[in-house]
């Protein structure tokens, strides 16, 4: 199994003929397209050699012919974020307080910009994969609880 653990992407544009079909995606990879990404590349070769694919990071490392290659290949492709540093904590506090009968409004936290994380801020295609897996943290949490939180 290969896991990608490495910092988050942009957001890959899915393009007719570059990414969209596995043929193109292979077709992409050997004139060094630059709308495939590191972790597509490396989901590719995963793919190719038989070994599932497990993706940590938040960013669209399967895009679809990534996804048809895996599966002409019956090969086992999966992830989208391990939620590892922030996101984690505050989902696990979220989840106690919550279970608490506590009513969670909002969360805010602090980045003390480890790791690649001022680059991911500041840069507004690095941030989108970040912030969307970020808020869907907290609103997955508030969902599952239909006595607090009612429709």
């Amino acid at each position: 199994v290969v896991v990608w653990t490495a910092n988050s992407e942009r957001y890959s544009r899915v393009i007719e003929g570059v990414n969209d079909t596995a043929n193109a995606l292979l077709a992409a990879i050997e004139t060094n397209h630059a709308e495939v990404s590191p972790s597509t590349l490396y989901a590719v070769a995963s793919i190719l050699e038989g070994c599932a694919f497990i993706n940590g990071s938040p960013q669209n490392t399967f895009v679809p012919g990534c996804v048809q290659l895996a599966e002409e290949h019956h090969v086992c492709i999966c992830g989208d974020d391990f939620k590892s540093g922030q996101t984690k904590m505050k989902s696990v506090l979220v989840d106690y307080l919550v279970g608490c009968g506590l009513k969670v409004k909002t969360m805010v936290t602090y980045n003390h910009l480890g790791n690649n994380d001022m680059y991911q801020l500041t840069d507004g295609e690095m941030w989108k994969p970040k912030s969307a897996s970020k808020s869907r943290v907290i609103e997955d949490i508030v969902q599952s609880n239909t006595v607090l939180y009612k429709n």
